[in-house]
């Protein structure tokens, strides 16, 4: 059985599949949330795209029982980067998305990552409530955990990801014991969007 968690800026409409809806002010809270929300004796292949590839990631190191199988989509386990993390984001950037989602609204991070106009499964974010998310991202490392995670973990990026940099993907892969990782290229920050065909493809046929 599949657990899918969308990201910031979306709803679980954002999959075929569905899923519960996330809030991403308090990471550790929702990881707990859905966690303990998995039946005892129930395993789950745990799905997670952007910032619930965060949350996904906590899931799979506090519950191992719980996880047969991971998919981190287009996510990090630290967002800013410093000087032991070059695979983040200068934090003047994620001011910069900050000062335009209060001029704009949500929709100005939506342009950023869906394109064409994607509609489905996009998140209606007061600005507040988006201030509060993206400030989650300014502290949250959870590189620590990434030793804890057992399941056999698959990794899908693509290659010209500027919200969550292809680095990031490439430190995951070598601190998660036997992960695999799949590079999509001339891919951005939503593969299942931008790459539908590719992404089932890498998520249905790859072997983890």
């Amino acid at each position: 059985m599949d657990l899918f968690l969308h990201g910031f800026g979306a709803t679980p409409e954002l999959w075929p599949e569905g899923g519960p809806q996330l809030h991403f002010d308090d990471l550790e809270r929702e990881a707990e949330k859905i966690g303990r929300g998995i039946r005892r004796g129930r395993r789950m292949r745990v799905v997670g795209w952007s910032m619930g590839g965060m949350v996904a990631q906590l899931i799979a190191a506090k519950y191992p029982e719980k996880v047969s199988e991971l998919v981190l989509i287009s996510t990090a386990p630290k967002f800013i980067a410093s000087d032991d993390f070059p695979y983040g984001l200068p934090m003047v950037l994620l001011k910069r998305l900050e000062q335009r989602i209060k001029r704009e609204g949500i929709k100005a991070f939506h342009s950023l990552v869906f394109p064409g106009g994607h509609e489905a499964g996009l998140a209606d974010l007061t600005v507040a409530e988006a201030e509060k998310e993206l400030k989650a991202l300014e502290k949250v490392d959870l590189r620590q955990n990434l030793s804890k995670i057992k399941a056999p973990t698959l990794i899908i990026h693509g290659e010209r990801d500027e919200i969550c940099l292809p680095g990031a993907a490439a430190y995951m892969n070598q601190a998660i014991a036997g992960s695999e990782l799949v590079m999509l290229p001339g891919v951005g920050h939503a593969p299942m969007v931008e790459a539908p065909e590719r992404f089932k493809e890498a998520l249905c046929s790859t072997k983890i």
